[in-house]
């Protein structure tokens, strides 16, 4: 008696290649705006910690020397007893400065939103 022997199937079939793709796809499409949004609430966040941060720094150097810093780096240069304000210079998150005025508010630009030390947040254009 002779035994037929089955064919052996080796990977899969486009059907199922198919069903996992569209799978695939269907959560990237879920999770992508999610991560965005997660992204730029967490880069708000840094702006809005940085400009408490330097806000304070300038009014401790307001402290000492009478008057605001002409700019940031004021603040993480030593003076003459060795004293710094800030230990770097914090930038917004596309690696632009931020800017000081001459009352001590601190501001920054990002994403055509105009942030500062004495509102937040305001609309820049």
């Amino acid at each position: 008696m002779i035994k037929t022997m089955k064919p052996v199937r080796n990977g899969f079939s486009l059907l199922e290649m198919l069903i996992v793709v569209s799978i695939i796809l269907i959560l990237a499409t879920v999770a992508v705006p999610k991560f965005t949004s997660a992204s730029k609430t967490a880069k708000i966040a840094k702006i809005e910690a940085d400009l408490r941060t330097i806000s304070n720094a300038a009014a401790l150097y307001e402290i000492d020397n009478g008057t605001y810093p002409a700019n940031i780096s004021a603040l993480v240069t030593k003076d003459a007893n060795g004293k710094s304000y800030l230990q770097f210079e914090p930038t917004l998150p596309d690696g632009t400065a931020y800017g000081i005025d001459e009352n001590g508010i601190v501001s920054g630009t990002f994403e055509n939103v105009m942030y500062d030390s004495a509102t937040n947040r305001k609309n820049a254009g």
